[in-house]
């Protein structure tokens, strides 16, 4: 794997894939190792395990790659291929100019040196030497946020603190190729929305970004093309709209979720959000710095309200209040209304952002978000109700409530599906007789 610094041409490809492949040899006993190598001829000591199977593809300066797949597809093997830390079976990478990578947690560090050691030794392998690394340890250190524990062994470190070590070395580098796999997901609320503000600006800057993501709304607002994995083989590569629509589809038809779901993505509960519980307020306190807090929700159906509401398809009106408090040094928050069937599918969502709206906020950060769905455009059945809040760019969630409420629509017609299409029959004949078309 060769690796070139400082890309200029932005025409000219920074990654290049051509056939990588990794397989990996799997013995029934341990024994079977040596046998293997006394006697190779003799029998089929071992079986072949394809982790990942001729993906090629070309990434030039500035461009964002999400990667996507199920569990087992073959991400992280890519992932590792690419920033170096695998050999490729067969096939070759060829990545140019400085390589920055966040894969598995503590992948990189020595447990038994210091925060401040592993900071030294990271941006090191990165091409940094001493005095370029002095110069940004104080800016490493404080974005990890980590304190006093950056003089401690790492090996005393909880996962969270170790991300935020691996995060900040990663991305106070400067790199020519940012490579991520899942690290928005660990942290608190604070370090969380920070990261995206960090990813933003390296990909402002004009890097490139290799991420990894089951969270498939990120990967739509922040990349620019998409490659979906399957069982180690390239399914898919293409603009991100062309691959995520396709791969949501396949999820749902396979009855799988991204592990880690938002709002028009997924139906379940994220460990990121703060999970505020079924039709229940939240005690008021002091909002943490960096944060929003849903207080409290309040939905009704034709004026009436509760958590078990009932209506008419194409009849009713359903009203949503979300009580929020936020942080005011921070942009007000944006709000989400998610609408899924009773077993969990995404039907439809509608986000406050699209209409630019900025909720007004009171001195201690309280606002109210409202929302009003009329002549609700769906079928006979049980539906979900969830609400969110994002961060002002619609990326960074704080809180959710999924379900807040269920609603049961009663419909008398003959219509298939979830969704009713609202429209008017006509004769055809008759219009053109009138000159009507």
């Amino acid at each position: 794997m060769s690796y070139e610094r400082a890309v200029k041409n932005q025409d000219e490809f920074v990654v290049t894939a051509d056939r990588i492949g990794k397989a990996y040899r799997i013995y029934r006993r341990p024994i079977d190792r040596l046998w293997q190598l006394l006697w190779p001829r003799k029998k089929a000591w071992a079986t072949d395990f394809i982790a990942l199977d001729d993906v090629s593809f070309n990434l030039r300066h500035g461009e964002v790659l999400g990667i996507v797949g199920l569990n087992g597809a073959g991400k992280s093997t890519l992932l590792q291929l690419l920033a170096g830390t695998l050999m490729p079976s067969h096939g070759s990478v060829v990545a140019k100019g400085r390589i920055a990578a966040i894969l598995e947690l503590g992948s990189g560090f020595n447990p038994d040196f210091t925060g401040r050691e592993n900071i030294y030794l990271n941006a090191a392998t990165l091409g940094l030497g001493k005095a370029e690394i002095d110069a940004r340890m104080d800016s490493i250190i404080q974005f990890a946020g980590i304190g006093s524990h950056i003089e401690q062994p790492v090996k005393t470190y909880s996962s969270g603190m170790v991300v935020r070590l691996a995060f900040s070395i990663a991305t106070s580098v400067d790199p020519d190729v940012l490579i991520i796999d899942e690290a928005l997901s660990v942290g608190d609320g604070i370090f969380r929305r920070r990261s995206f503000d960090r990813i933003m600006e390296i990909k402002e800057r004009g890097a490139t970004i290799i991420f990894c993501s089951h969270v498939l709304f990120h990967v739509k607002e922040l990349c620019d093309t998409a490659l979906w994995l399957h069982q180690g083989k390239l399914r898919k590569l293409g603009p991100v709209a062309d691959v995520i629509t396709p791969y949501q589809e396949f999820l749902d038809a396979v009855g799988d979720t991204p592990d880690l779901p938002l709002p028009a993505m997924g139906p379940a509960a994220d460990a990121q959000f703060q999970q505020l519980p079924l039709a229940e307020p939240m005690a008021a306190q002091a909002t943490p710095s960096g944060e929003a807090q849903i207080r409290e929700v309040r939905v009704s159906l034709d004026r009436q309200t509760g958590t078990e509401l009932h209506g008419f398809s194409l009849r009713s009106t359903l009203e949503v209040e979300i009580e929020f408090a936020s942080d005011n040094a921070l942009p007000a928050p944006t709000a989400a209304l998610v609408l899924s069937s009773d077993n969990g599918q995404v039907l439809g969502s509608w986000l406050s952002l699209t209409q630019g709206l900025v909720f007004h906020r009171d001195p201690t950060g309280a606002g109210v978000a409202r929302i009003v769905v009329d002549r609700i455009p769906l079928n006979a059945g049980r539906y979900r109700v969830g609400v969110y809040l994002f961060c002002e760019r619609g990326l960074h969630g704080y809180a959710m409530s999924d379900p807040c409420a269920f609603i049961t629509l009663e419909h008398g017609g003959r219509e298939r599906g979830a969704l009713l299409l609202e429209g008017a029959w006509g004769d055809g004949a008759q219009d053109r007789e009138r000159g009507l078309t």
